[in-house]
């Protein structure tokens, strides 16, 4: 059974007994439009906080500023401060078109990226989660399942 806590910002998913809180994220606030729905599940990732809709990964909060270094380039913003947009690539043209603040994100290239020091940070967030809410299929991705390792015998000494 999951667990859901979202009081001031905090965020909690726990699939066992016992609750832990996680970090505050000051961003939490852009998942308010769908964090209501039935099928909404948040998580950890990247050091982020990722939220899943209708089993889709839609979006994954990312609060690490300063870090503009990826592969010997520099990057005139933060590369893990904003919101990774997961979405498949044939989409991303007509989405950078519709929000010309997402681009893509240096180090994931398959996700659109909106990263926090755009003028229009919040209006772009909020639009895309109103976007979520109706199900656009254009945003959101979904997991691809976790391989379950074989087991290893121990050897007995």
């Amino acid at each position: 059974m999951i667990i859901r806590l979202i009081v001031s910002g905090i965020t909690s998913v726990d699939s066992s007994e016992s609750m832990k809180l996680n970090k505050k994220f000051s961003l939490s606030w852009a998942f308010e439009a769908f964090q209501d729905d039935p099928s909404f599940i948040s998580k950890k990732m990247f050091g982020g906080l990722s939220a899943y809709v209708h089993g889709r990964i839609v979006m994954v909060l990312c609060e690490s500023p300063g870090d503009r270094l990826w592969r010997g380039k520099t990057y005139s913003f933060d590369i893990w401060n904003g919101i990774l947009i997961p979405t498949e690539r044939e989409f991303h043209s007509a989405l950078i078109k519709e929000f010309p603040s997402l681009i893509n994100h240096p180090v994931l290239s398959k996700w659109l990226y909106l990263p926090m020091t755009t003028s229009d940070f919040e209006e772009v967030a909020e639009k895309v989660a109103h976007l979520i809410t109706k199900d656009d299929e254009r945003f959101g991705v979904v997991p691809k399942p976790r391989l379950q390792k074989p087991k290893r015998n121990k050897k007995k000494k």
